[in-house]
């Protein structure tokens, strides 16, 4: 299978090695944005440092130059990036002997004009060139753009409409730089939302936006470059574009996948950097706080254990701690273990296996707490009526649920249920009745404490108004208005003992997943457009009658459980067919599972992508501040871009002439990278000029 961290760090070491084999290069430097980048792909630096002597931060003070070396600049574009690196070359000697710029996708006609501006950069540039890098892997089949911020605000909230064009651009860059790191053209469909959706939000078209606009960039960069794409024995990829508005079920509906509840309910771990600060005992009975990072490059059984249910994970694990004991011949006696806690304790003690024994006391730990979160809050308990509520009203063995709304507010009451929860219990009722009357809403958040008078009212009844920037106008005018019609493309599964009560719901990623690796056709062709015209080879299956089209139950509940299609044999199977699945607005962990079940149940490689990563509290106060004023945003784009480099760049790198102190000594106390001091300009670089001038021209 396919794998986009190993794609994108291949593609990262062969540029890098193609500079160091043709020209005397050692350092590379980078900024915060690579930096990010670098942290997804590599588990650690060493495979980089095998062909740069160092990595070093642009603006950090500890950057030491050497004036004989050629450098790498690998960064994301910008005035203050660019004036860094001017600085760098004001210095006589320079930091570095040449440089070899790198630019990630977004060097656009402003900055080309800024860069050339420059004094001394662009009589030492060797090569300079953009880099397919304008997406971050976070998992093997998991990307995110690159430089998005909050952007539920900047897609629906109707004080930003201005910054959607130059979003989609990054978002077309990200598709494309996708797609030619993976070698696919693929046919493009999107979601079309209904009349009425558009109507009441306008953002809902975003998807057929950025799908046309990203055709567009594909087919002119195929235009421009003969040998894209590959020749490929591989059947033609499909992408489909959505947005958010498509299934607001998954923003609310609490997931039990391990991974899903980590990041929810855990405090301690840190949803931007993926990483869970805990407390473990040591060999010698002390407890020490620990950081641990939650990725697949660092941690096999984080791989083995994120998509399984809670229950599933906890056994998974158990299996492992005895596994770890049986193999220890210095294992204390069994009979005094009783608990998960005397586990712990045994395997804290153990000697040797202390990478096995880091990572399963790291994960007991972390699905210990989320097992005391989901007991405090009787979150399985309550679950139940979620399910319902999102599965068209029918419980597990299909039967209409009755007395939704004596169960809402018996759950209401409940005493364990923290506001949160309930919130979402009253948004998810008001989503499956297809809205309220506002004194209706008023009522059922009195059942929760929260009256006209509370602190709490504006904000949640602010919430509830808010939905409709996502096409779901939740309050009513009167009770006799009709629901709001929408058309659902989730699921539900009933009758199958196999799946656990907790996780009926087949969300809309899984559903049109299914529908569209099946058979193209099976995905309603007015509910999801091609860009273009319909492929032959979909034209030349009249049918559909014959396609073994299900939805499958089979889940990870078994975590021994191997499906046929594991079974190794490798002699005449031709490339797997590619699945490329995007949303604009977020996904959730729970949608993002479903494509890797998606993958393993068909076969097919899926690769999934958005612009962020949304927990149901995100989600909440997310949708919360869609009508609030721009300036209260705190949008980085907003903010005062940095352009002055750091004062210490223009330190000597090397002992200057006694002529040139004096004159360096005013340059630095200006601090200011575009008021150079006089010095002899440097031997003329015709030939250097002529590359820069080259690719001036072809932007």
């Amino acid at each position: 299978m396919s794998n986009l961290i190993e794609l994108q760090r291949n593609y990262i070491l062969s540029f890098i090695n193609e500079i160091q084999t043709e020209h005397n290069l050692k350092f590379l430097i980078i900024d915060e944005t690579v930096d990010a980048l670098l942290n997804s792909v590599f588990a650690d630096r060493n495979e980089l440092l095998r062909i740069v002597t160092a990595v070093d931060k642009i603006d950090s003070p500890k950057r030491k130059g050497q004036p004989s070396v050629e450098a790498i600049y690998m960064l994301e574009p910008s005035k203050f990036n660019i004036n860094c690196m001017d600085a760098d070359f004001s210095n006589r000697p320079p930091k570095y002997k040449r440089a070899h710029v790198r630019f990630l996708p977004g060097f656009k006609d402003h900055l080309v004009r800024f860069f050339d501006t420059k004094r001394y950069l662009p009589q030492y540039i060797c090569t300079l060139a953009e880099v397919q890098c304008a997406f971050i892997p976070k998992e093997s089949i998991l990307f995110q753009t690159v430089g998005l911020d909050q952007p539920l605000q900047v897609f629906y909230n109707k004080r930003c409409t201005d910054l959607i064009e130059r979003n989609i651009t990054k978002t077309v860059e990200c598709l494309l730089n996708i797609c030619i790191v993976t070698g696919e053209y693929p046919t493009v469909r999107y979601s079309q939302p209904s009349a009425e959706t558009y109507e009441t939000s306008p953002s809902t078209m975003l998807a057929k936006k950025l799908a046309f606009e990203f055709q567009e960039a594909l087919d002119d960069y195929a235009r421009k470059d003969e040998s894209f794409p590959p020749p490929s024995p591989r059947p033609r990829a499909v992408l489909v574009i959505t947005e958010r508005s498509l299934d607001p079920f998954s923003l609310l509906l609490h997931d039990f996948s391990y991974q899903a509840m980590a990041y929810d309910l855990v405090p301690e771990v840190n949803t931007q950097t993926d990483t869970y600060q805990y407390f473990a005992e040591n060999e010698v009975g002390e407890k020490e706080e620990k950081l641990a990072k939650l990725r697949e490059i660092d941690d096999p059984d984080w791989v083995e254990l994120r998509h399984q249910h809670i229950m599933d994970a906890t056994d998974y694990l158990n299996a492992k701690v005895n596994e770890l004991i049986a193999k220890n011949p210095l294992l204390v006696d069994r009979a005094n273990v009783k608990t998960t806690t005397d586990l712990l304790s045994v395997v804290a003690h153990l000697k040797d296996f202390d990478e096995d024994r880091r990572r399963i006391t790291l994960h007991r730990t972390l699905i210990d707490q989320c097992l005391s979160v989901n007991e405090q809050r009787r979150l399985a308990e309550l679950a139940d009526y979620e399910q319902a509520m999102v599965g068209f009203g029918l419980d597990a063995d299909g039967n209409r649920y009755k007395g939704a709304t004596e169960n809402l507010l018996e759950t209401l009451m409940s005493k364990n249920a923290n506001i949160t929860d309930k919130v979402r219990f009253i948004l998810i009722y008001a989503l499956f009745r297809g809205g309220l009357i506002e004194q209706d809403f008023a009522k059922l958040l009195a059942f929760i404490g929260v009256s006209s008078g509370h602190s709490f009212f504006k904000h949640f009844m602010t919430l509830i108004t808010n939905f409709q920037s996502l096409g779901f106008p939740l309050i009513k005018s009167k009770p006799s208005d009709k629901p709001f019609k929408k058309e659902w493309h989730h699921e539900t599964i009933v009758n199958d003992a196999s799946v656990y009560n907790t996780s009926r719901f087949v969300c809309a990623v899984s559903n049109n997943l299914s529908k569209v690796i099946t058979n193209q056709l099976l995905l309603s062709e007015e509910a999801f457009p091609y860009v273009k015209d319909k492929p032959i080879e979909v034209l030349e299956e009249s049918t559909v009658e014959d396609a073994n089209f299900s939805y499958s139950s089979t889940s990870l509940r078994n975590p021994r459980h191997k499906a046929s299609w594991t079974r190794k044999n490798t002699q005449n199977r031709a490339p797997r067919q590619r699945f490329f699945y995007y949303s604009i607005g977020g996904l959730t962990y729970g949608e993002i599972r479903a494509a890797y079940l998606q993958s393993q149940l068909k076969n097919k490689d899926v690769f999934i992508g958005t612009d962020t990563i949304l927990t149901p509290l995100d989600v909440m106060q997310g949708i919360e501040k869609l009508s609030e004023p721009r300036e209260q945003l705190n949008l980085r784009v907003d903010a005062k871009e940095k352009e002055s480099p750091p004062g210490f760049l223009f330190d000597r790198a090397l002992a200057a002439p006694v002529a040139a102190q004096h004159v360096h000594k005013t340059s630095h106390q200006k601090s200011n990278a575009d008021v150079q001091p006089v010095m002899p300009a440097p031997p003329p670089q015709e030939k250097k000029r002529s590359k820069l001038s080259k690719f001036l021209r072809s932007k």
